[in-house]
């Protein structure tokens, strides 16, 4: 660091109480260099100026070597381009001759000499290619060196924040302005600068001073427009302004209400109108801390009007670069015009929200680009209005299609109790297979996952194999009836139709399960993006086809003591109705912005099936020898990343998820995967996988003295809070610290796993906590995590025993290391 310069260390906001200061934060250029819990160490500009050292030293040789090496790759490929072309004269030249002579007679040489020609050419392009390939690898890094650093510079650095006044008096008053535009027009604020003397080098503290005095409001609005009809369609739409009487003012709102104003006119046939026709007049002198404000929509010209245009004609051309010729239909006033990939007009017909002699409509045209981009047939689709007469327009719609077909493989491993096993996927689409934009989709996959056994007492582990195939039908459009009468409905138009058939089996060392599944079922997104899955038929047909004859022992040991896991395993037939939403809101995927997700499942099963067992004559709770049960699920899950501060370092990420799951019929139980699960690297991670609980559920000890978590602990309510502090360290690095408080319970009492069940006085002291630290490693297109989890707080001891923080840290059972791709939550 420069000792003549004053290194910028703490940097604060004082006194915002009504704006968020992440927000104010966020327009301060000028920020410290990042600490280490708020510390003075700081290891980014630690690595900087390590780093800095390295490419000072070797600054001067970098940039030799990098202009021999431009030097030397210029020669080279100079060299090779006049040998290319010396190759190709000559050739020319031998062709030349031959061309002179008798072809008949020099046939074989002209033949020969061709070949050649091509052969020396052909290698001399390649050769060149490969040169400057290599020139522009080799010396880039040198040169990406030379300029921005060395890695440790460019990727794990930060270069050291130097204090400046200027910069920083500029960033006063830019929050003055960010503050007057947010409608606090009296606010202000104050600069204040700290330094100190540390070890020769000057250290410097800013804070500024927030004072924001009371925000201001709108007093009243009022329109000022070149026609009658542009008046009273803004009238029509006021109530959804964002300039209400008596509500807050600034100028975000005015932006917004601009933006407002142009959709409103624009889906209202005025296909010219652009925002800037409208501007605002706001007068704060009437009325201290209110504005009028005065909303001004100006004429295209002196003496003109906006002119409101129709629908004219609608030309619908699929692939108009297809060389093919094209087939011509007239279907419901619209043309298509299709090349070599045909669809079936009524189809198409059903995405276009666009008809004739109808006002024009952005809405609706975004609309119909959107209906036809998710089809899973398109591309692109690009939509062309030109004006014919006065006031209409006809419309031009160009879809380019997919492939026909598109093959996929996928390998990668899955990690469970920290040990890797590999998986595969292939898949292959056809698309249009019924010239309705429908595709079938083919998968295989296979799976080798390590897991620990359910039925020894030790922790042993074993690898478990899956292999399935699937066959995946999608259409799209809904597959019910009367489907006409109701296309109008945005929803009908962007629903989809799944039909899904799929086996699977799984080996582990107690069991093999074969699964026959057949879904059929629908999907549908809001103007918001949030997707609706409704599965009207979820058949499986579950076999079991080897059980060992210890875990055959275990469980008619559970059922002698009246647990009825047994029927899990008996060979069965589970249908069931599910619908569900999810929503999620910002970039919830990579975590590095305000985001949240959240989703809601219900699911009803068995129902049907009485019906099918009274005609069928089979005994209670079973069809054809295949038992089958009667239960429903529901679970809501919501998730939420906050950044904390303005520099958006610290994020913190939360989670709650409630479920329940009840058997009810003949076979008081549910199927095993419907089930809920406690513990692992999504859920509790200082607990093994599917092993906490139920409630204060004691296991069985080992000699040792510790649980024998062998067992799966299967649930019928789930409760999990999960809270994890997130801060990047660098672009590359993050570590985490989480606390996971989670159990499942019960709904009745179960003699095999005494404290189990549910009871409103005691499940607040049954939470298993966990808590621990995470380091992440993240690739933008990949994140790696290792998190590290003990117990604190552990329910399956007696009360009074329970809290184990920091009890025999490494020791067996009470730390759980956790390997994963991707955030936990």
């Amino acid at each position: 660091m420069e000792q003549d310069r004053s290194l910028l260390v703490d940097q604060k906001i004082e006194g915002s109480k009504a704006i968020d200061k992440s927000t104010l934060y966020s327009y301060i250029r000028l920020k410290p260099n990042r600490s280490l819990f708020k510390s003075d160490i700081r290891l980014p500009l630690y690595f900087y100026m390590r780093g800095e050292k390295f490419y000072k030293r070797n600054y001067q040789k970098d940039s030799i070597k990098y202009a021999d090496m431009t030097e030397y790759f210029e020669e080279v490929i100079k060299a090779m381009e006049d040998e290319w072309k010396e190759d190709v004269i000559d050739n020319r030249a031998n062709l030349d001759s031959l061309y002179q002579q008798d072809v008949y007679l020099v046939y074989k040489d002209l033949r020969k000499a061709e070949r050649k020609a091509v052969r020396d050419s052909v290698r001399g392009i390649k050769k060149l290619r490969k040169i400057k390939s290599k020139s522009i690898s080799k010396t880039e890094k040198i040169a990406e060196r030379v300029e921005n650093g060395n890695w440790w510079m460019r990727s794990a650095g930060e270069p050291p924040a130097y204090f400046d006044l200027e910069e920083s008096q500029n960033t006063q008053k830019l929050l003055e302005r960010t503050l007057h535009a947010k409608g606090y027009l009296n606010a202000s604020v104050d600069l204040e600068v700290d330094t100190v003397i540390y070890r020769d080098y000057r250290l410097v503290s800013e804070k500024y001073i927030i004072k924001e005095q009371s925000k201001w409001k709108v007093n009243s609005v009022k329109y000022k427009t070149p026609s009658y009809s542009i008046y009273n369609e803004l009238l029509t739409y006021s109530k959804k302004s964002y300039l209400q009487e008596n509500g807050p003012y600034s100028e975000n709102s005015l932006q917004l209400e601009r933006s407002r104003l142009t959709k409103v006119l624009k889906n209202s046939g005025y296909f010219d109108f652009a925002s800037n026709y409208i501007h605002y007049e706001v007068d704060t002198n009437n009325v201290h801390g209110k504005v009028d404000i005065l909303i001004l929509v100006d004429a295209p010209k002196s003496g003109e009007r906006h002119t409101r245009y129709h629908i004219n004609d609608i030309t619908f051309e699929t692939d108009p670069t297809d060389p093919v010729l094209s087939d011509t239909v007239e279907y419901e006033d619209v043309t298509y015009i299709q090349h070599a990939k045909k669809y079936k007009p009524k189809i198409l017909d059903g995405k276009l929200a666009l008809k004739e002699s109808t006002p024009y409509n952005e809405l609706l045209s975004n609309d119909t680009r959107r209906f036809l981009s998710q089809m899973d047939a398109f591309k692109f689709v690009n939509i062309e209005y030109v004006k014919t007469g006065k006031d209409s327009l006809n419309v031009f719609i160009y879809p380019s299609s997919f492939d026909k077909y598109q093959y996929a493989f996928e390998t990668g491993l899955n990690v469970s109790r920290s040990l890797p096993g590999p998986f595969a996927s292939v898949s292959l689409k056809s698309r249009n297979v019924f010239r309705g934009a429908e595709s079938i989709e083919f998968r295989g996959r296979f799976s080798l996952e390590a897991q620990a056994s359910v039925s020894e007492s030790s922790n042993e582990i074993y690898n478990g194999t899956e292999y399935g195939f699937s066959t995946i039908l999608n259409i799209p459009r809904p597959l019910i009836p009367f489907y006409n009468r109701f296309n109008e409905s945005y929803y009908i138009r962007n629903a989809k139709t799944k039909v899904l058939a799929d086996v699977s089996y799984v080996s582990r060392p107690e069991y093999t399960r074969l699964n026959l599944k057949g879904l059929f079922g629908y999907d549908w997104r809001n103007r918001k993006e949030d997707l609706f899955e409704l599965s009207l038929a979820d058949l499986n047909v579950v076999r079991t086809p080897f059980l060992s004859n210890d875990f055959r022992v275990r469980l008619q040991q559970l059922a002698e003591q009246g647990n009825t896991l047994h029927y899990s395993f008996d060979n069965s037939f589970v249908s069931s109705t599910h619908i569900s939403m999810s929503r999620m809101r910002g970039d919830y995927m990579t975590s590095s912005s305000k985001a949240s997700y959240m989703k809601l499942f219900g699911e009803v099963g068995g129902n049907i099936l009485d019906l099918v067992n009274q005609w069928s004559g089979s005994e209670p709770g079973a069809i054809y020898g295949l038992r089958y049960y009667k239960f429903f699920k529901f679970y809501f899950d919501y998730r939420k990343v906050t950044p904390i501060g303005g520099q958006k370092k610290h994020f913190f990420a939360s989670r709650l998820h409630m479920g329940v799951a009840k058997s009810y019929g003949e076979v008081e139980a549910l199927p095993y995967e419907k089930y809920f699960f406690s513990g692992g690297g999504n859920s509790n991670r200082a607990w093994r996988p599917r092993r906490l609980g139920p409630g204060s559920y004691t296991p069985p000890q080992n000699e040792d003295g510790s649980f024998n978590y062998s067992f799966e602990q299967p649930g019928d309510m789930i409760i999990e809070f999960n809270v994890e502090w997130r801060y990047k360290i660098s672009q590359l690095f993050q570590w985490a610290f989480f606390i996971d408080a989670t159990n499942v319970w019960l709904l009745e009492e179960d003699n095999t796993r005494p404290g189990g069940n549910f009871d409103v006085t005691r499940f607040w002291k049954e939470f298993g906590i966990g808590a621990g630290l995470g380091a992440r490693i993240d690739f933008s297109f990949l994140l790696i995590r290792l998190d590290v989890g003990t117990k604190i707080y552990d329910p399956a001891r007696r009360e009074g025993d329970r809290f184990v923080a920091g009890y025999d840290f490494l020791g067996k059972g009470t730390t759980e290391f956790n390997i994963g791709i991707g955030y936990p939550f």
